[in-house]
């Protein structure tokens, strides 16, 4: 199976106690004389710590929180008749457990309270540990899990996050893992929706997810950029390597499009059309465009004038080099790229071939990375013109391996708010080169700006031999439930 270990919320997931839960809250506005609130407006108001709940439906003079959670729990008991298990989720976790699956409750409700519940439903055999709070005030769980998670050593790679909440999804990004949240718990499909948050209809559909072993790559390149593979050995590669789907992604071309998406059509594998623009910053700042239309005359006309700019810049590369003592030329360079589109990847394997540097990589880190002796200024396409040129073609717009703009959380998350106002749809939330807190702070950030997790292997063939496509270095396994989350959005979109 994929995933060994699942960790659950409990309210809203496990069990259905939606009901329950707007009813106490009426029982609250009635001691208060206040007119109850509708299902819509409980979905609105949720959030996590609650407290925020209750400044939507009470003046402050009225937030006694310590009362309120008593009352609460009081009233909840009294209505716990009306809370049943979720439709399937009897079933599931007792599959789960026989195929050895290790599940956990994470929760902010009380353990013992929860345990109860669990025993009273005879699904407490099912979990090896429940994650619950010591006390009645719903406090944040992500510490509680942080630790859990870490004292196990679970490698965040084999385990899945089901919940119902953004503060769910919040919990999973901090510990970097997987996540699908219910649309019959606490906040509601609608909301879910906006924050552009993977989410399911039932149990059912989280069971599918589960067992659903395929993988996808939104991250690829061809010889129509800086790869070693045609567009279509690439799809004939992409789908003996098992994948299910995959994008190409060349930089700033699109020439290999109609090439793939016939061989894929003859294939047992979905394509998406897509780009990568190198964006004029004053860091590595590369977009994908994703389901975009290759012939808009926007999209054309930005290529055109990048393809102009880089033969340019890559002969400013190869000049520098020359005058650091290396004989490297463009025509060199152009003649290993067959004659089409050279990059510095290129340019990094003729040092490679003339004993310059050992490795594609110490060519970037030496001399033509950015800051480097020979590397060359980007000055033709902003990031922001490269995702509105990006949305113009109907493509949805992601902000590439955030790790390569040596940005800390702060000053990613600037550059995050400034691509958003221009239509970004998300970030590479899986990437090869990202380590744990890579990971979870980059999953964060799209969780707290509700952008979209995209992401890929970035594979180049015997370019860089160490990547292989879908998995990476070896570990990267992004499941089919993103591409089924980023078609939805398309469809929006």
């Amino acid at each position: 199976m994929r995933y060994k270990y699942i960790f659950w919320d409990f309210n809203g997931t496990v069990i259905d106690d939606v009901g329950n839960a707007l009813a106490c809250v009426n029982d609250l506005l009635d001691r208060k004389n206040r007119p109850h609130i509708t299902l819509n407006e409980y979905y609105n108001y949720v959030e996590t710590p609650i407290i925020g709940f209750y400044r939507h439906i009470l003046p402050p003079e009225e937030l006694d929180f310590d009362e309120i959670s008593r009352d609460y729990h009081k009233d909840y008991a009294r209505h716990i008749n009306e809370t049943r298990l979720a439709d399937g989720i009897y079933e599931l976790l007792h599959t789960l457990k026989e195929k050895g699956v290790y599940q956990y409750i994470v929760t902010a409700n009380q353990k013992d309270e929860v345990i109860g519940l669990l025993k009273k439903f005879d699904i407490y055999d099912c979990f090896n540990e429940v994650l619950g709070a010591d006390n009645t005030l719903a406090e944040s769980k992500i510490d509680r899990a942080r630790a859990f998670f870490d004292r196990l050593a679970i490698n965040p790679d084999d385990a899945l996050f089901v919940g119902d909440t953004l503060h769910d999804l919040e919990t999973a990004n901090a510990l970097g893992i997987d996540c699908v949240l219910v649309e019959y718990g606490h906040q509601g499909k609608k909301l879910l929706s906006e924050h552009r948050a993977f989410s399911v209809p039932s149990v059912s559909d989280v069971e599918e997810i589960i067992f659903d072993e395929r993988i996808v790559d939104f991250h690829t390149h061809s010889t129509c950029s800086d790869g070693t593979m045609t567009p279509s050995e690439l799809v004939l590669y992409a789908e003996k390597m098992g994948l299910s789907a995959f994008a190409l992604t060349d930089h700033d071309s699109v020439d290999g499009i109609k090439e793939a998406m016939a061989q894929a059509e003859k294939c047992n594998i979905e394509f998406i059309p897509g780009i990568e623009f190198s964006a004029a910053e004053d860091t590595e700042t590369h977009i994908i465009g994703l389901f975009i239309d290759p012939e808009n005359e926007i999209l054309l006309s930005t290529i055109k004038k990048l393809k102009d700019s880089r033969r340019r810049r890559m002969e400013d590369v190869c000049f520098k080099l020359q005058k650091l003592g290396m004989d490297i030329t463009h025509e060199e360079a152009l003649d290993l790229a067959g004659g089409k589109f050279v990059g510095r990847a290129h340019i990094a394997k003729l040092m490679v071939q003339k004993g310059y540097c050992e490795t594609i990589r110490e060519c970037f880190d030496r001399y033509i990375g950015l800051g480097k002796p020979a590397y060359s200024e980007k000055n033709e396409l902003t990031a922001v013109e490269a995702v509105k040129s990006i949305r113009a073609a109907g493509g949805l717009a992601f902000l590439a391996h955030l790790n390569q703009t040596g940005y800390d959380a702060q000053k990613t998350e600037e550059l995050l708010l400034s691509l958003k106002e221009a239509g970004l749809t998300g970030v590479e939330g899986y990437y090869p080169e990202y380590d744990k807190n890579h990971v979870s702070t980059y999953r964060a950030l799209a969780e707290k700006l509700s952008l979209a997790l995209s992401g890929g292997s970035d594979f180049h063939g015997t370019m860089k031999p160490h990547i292989e496509i879908g998995v990476g270095t070896g570990s990267l396994r992004i499941p089919y439930f993103i591409y089924e989350n980023l078609k939805n959005i398309s469809k929006k979109d």
